[in-house]
C-alpha cells in the first residue's frame, strides 16, 4: 500500500457498517437531541456508544478551562470504548452536533454480545485499534508538519463527512485552532494566506472552499 494511501486512511475515521440484528436485540437505543451531553468528562465510563445517524463531537476541558476538540464520531463509528474498556472515567466530553441517534452498550450487553457472537469483539478491538492508529498519525502530523499542511487535512476531512459537492464549512477560526492544537492567530495568518491565492473565501462563521485541488494538494504535502 502506498504511504499516501496509508495516511490518508489515518486521517479518515474508520466506519464499520450497522450492528448486526443480534448485537442490536441487546443494547439500548438513545436519541439526543443537538447540543445534548451524550457522555461527560471525568464521570465514570459504564457505557459506551454506536453512531446510527447524527455526529458527535469529542472535547477535552483543561483545568484551566480551555477547550480542546479532540475528535468527532459519525455513524459507523463508536465512541468512549476506550475508556470503558480500561475501566476508566471518561476523559473527554461526547456533545451531539445534531439530531443523533446512538446504541448505548453496558457491560452486560458486552457479556451476552460474547456469548452470541464472540467475532464482534474483534470489531470492537479493530475500532480501538484504528484509534490508536490515527492518534499516532496525528502526533506525527503535529510533530513535522507546517501549520498549513495540518489546516488543509483537517478541511479536507471535514468536508469528507459533507455531502459530496459541498464546499461552505461552518467554523470559527477559535473552533478550528483547538482541532490543530495552535493559536487562533496561526488559523487566521493561514487561512488569510490562502484567501489572497484564491483558495478560501472567508465568512463570518465560515469558509468557502473555491479551489479544492489546490486544498488538498497542501494536504498532502507533508506525506512525502
Amino acid at each position: 500500500m502506498e504511504i499516501r494511501i496509508v495516511v490518508d486512511e489515518a486521517f479518515h475515521p474508520r466506519r464499520f457498517g450497522e450492528l448486526p440484528t443480534d448485537v442490536s436485540e441487546l443494547v439500548t437505543t438513545r436519541h439526543f437531541q443537538k447540543g445534548e451531553i451524550i457522555n461527560l468528562q471525568g464521570e465514570p465510563a459504564h457505557h459506551f456508544f454506536y453512531v446510527h445517524t447524527g455526529h458527535v463531537r469529542a472535547t477535552i476541558v483543561r483545568p484551566d478551562g480551555i477547550e480542546k476538540v479532540l475528535a468527532f464520531a459519525e455513524p459507523g463509528q463508536f465512541f468512549s470504548d476506550v475508556p470503558f474498556f480500561q475501566q476508566i472515567n471518561h476523559w473527554y466530553t461526547g456533545e451531539a452536533v445534531e439530531n443523533t441517534e446512538v446504541s448505548v452498550f453496558s457491560r452486560e450487553a458486552i457479556k451476552k454480545i460474547n456469548n452470541v457472537r464472540p467475532e464482534f469483539v474483534f470489531t470492537l478491538m479493530q475500532s480501538m485499534a484504528h484509534k490508536v492508529w490515527m492518534l499516532s498519525n496525528q502526533m506525527m502530523t503535529i510533530t513535522f508538519d507546517h501549520s498549513e499542511v495540518r489546516l488543509a487535512r483537517i478541511l479536507v476531512e471535514m468536508l469528507a463527512r459533507k455531502p459530496e459537492g459541498t464546499r461552505i464549512l461552518v467554523s470559527t477560526h477559535q473552533e478550528l485552532s483547538a482541532l490543530m492544537g495552535t493559536s487562533r492567530v496561526m488559523v487566521t495568518r493561514v487561512l488569510n494566506g490562502w484567501r489572497s491565492t484564491g483558495i478560501v473565501s472567508l465568512r463570518k462563521g465560515s469558509i468557502i472552499i473555491n479551489d479544492f485541488s489546490a486544498l488538498k494538494r497542501v494536504a498532502d504535502m507533508g506525506i512525502g
